[in-house]
């Protein structure tokens, strides 16, 4: 195996709602959906999942993730967090906005780093269905000569 082609994808379990989660994301950050299959009567572990996504592939910028519809979540998952650098403050709150439709919540606005990182800006959104990005821009107001 050649390791320097090795790739970690992301994998987000959903509990019924992946493709509508798909929708948000690639609407909030532009990308596409490579690859869905989904859970059918002869294969699924409950009735619920019938219909469902089995497995997603999906593309956001350069980055390949994965995601399914597992029922198996309880709650927001708050042990991983989904970090994307977006190029301008407007780019950065249209993000937000996308990922906030549908009962997102912002868990700390898009403000300027504290120095040292003080020449980009942050903010932290719990999307509705549990998961937390970190959406970064540069910081239109930094000057290098402080």
């Amino acid at each position: 195996m050649d390791k320097s082609r090795l790739e970690v994808i992301p994998y987000l379990s959903f509990s019924g709602d992946c493709e509508q989660a798909l929708e948000v994301y690639i609407r909030a950050f532009g990308g596409e959906v490579i690859y869905i299959s989904r859970w059918s009567e002869e294969n699924c572990e409950s009735p619920e999942q019938a219909g469902k996504v089995m497995h997603a592939e999906f593309r956001i910028g350069c980055t390949r993730m994965s995601g399914g519809d597992s029922f198996e979540k309880k709650g927001p998952n708050t042990n991983i967090k989904l970090m994307v650098h977006m190029g301008s403050t407007e780019e950065a709150e249209n993000a937000i906005s996308a990922l906030l439709e549908g009962g997102g919540e912002v868990l700390w606005p898009l403000r300027p780093h504290p120095a040292p990182d003080d020449a980009g800006c942050g903010s932290g959104t719990r999307d509705p269905f549990g998961y937390t990005w970190i959406i970064t821009c540069p910081n239109p107001e930094y000057k290098e000569d402080k």
